[in-house]
């Protein structure tokens, strides 16, 4: 899977999770413990692939990203059955300002991170690593 295609799942997790996002407490309380999921794992695989120093480090911060969006997955599918209408708001309720400001500053650490990716695209075990990532993601449909 080549760069774009990589960062285009990880844009399209961002944005599973951003809908999730766009409940409050109280009503959206379980929408909201979502996305304070997914924001720790996206600020988890961000450190990892910020410290990646080799292919190596960058398939293991792949796989371990991978495997944990995958377990995510039930979790996000099932706010969005629960809350429909989340997904066609345009902006989400003032009491989660301060989660979207967080994940728009770590999809910034993502896409960065994913460029370090595509410096290791011909390594075995990383092009196998974005492959689980791609699986991961596309199990969000």
């Amino acid at each position: 899977m080549n760069a774009r295609k990589m960062m285009a799942w990880v844009v399209m997790a961002m944005l599973v999770a951003a809908a999730a996002a766009c409940g409050g407490g109280g009503k959206y309380a379980s929408a909201k413990s979502v996305v304070n999921k997914q924001i720790a794992i996206m600020e988890n695989y961000a450190d990892a692939m910020e410290k990646a120093g080799n292919a190596q480090d960058v398939a293991a911060a792949l796989n371990a990203y991978a495997a944990e969006q995958k377990e995510l997955v039930p979790a996000m599918k099932k706010v969005q059955e629960q809350f429909p209408e989340l997904k066609d708001q345009a902006e989400p309720p003032a009491e989660l300002k301060a989660e979207m400001d967080k994940m728009k500053a770590i999809m910034g650490r993502i896409i960065s991170a994913s460029m370090k990716a595509a410096q290791y695209m011909q390594d075995p075990a990383v092009q196998e690593a974005q492959k689980k990532l791609a699986e991961s993601m596309s199990s969000m449909k």
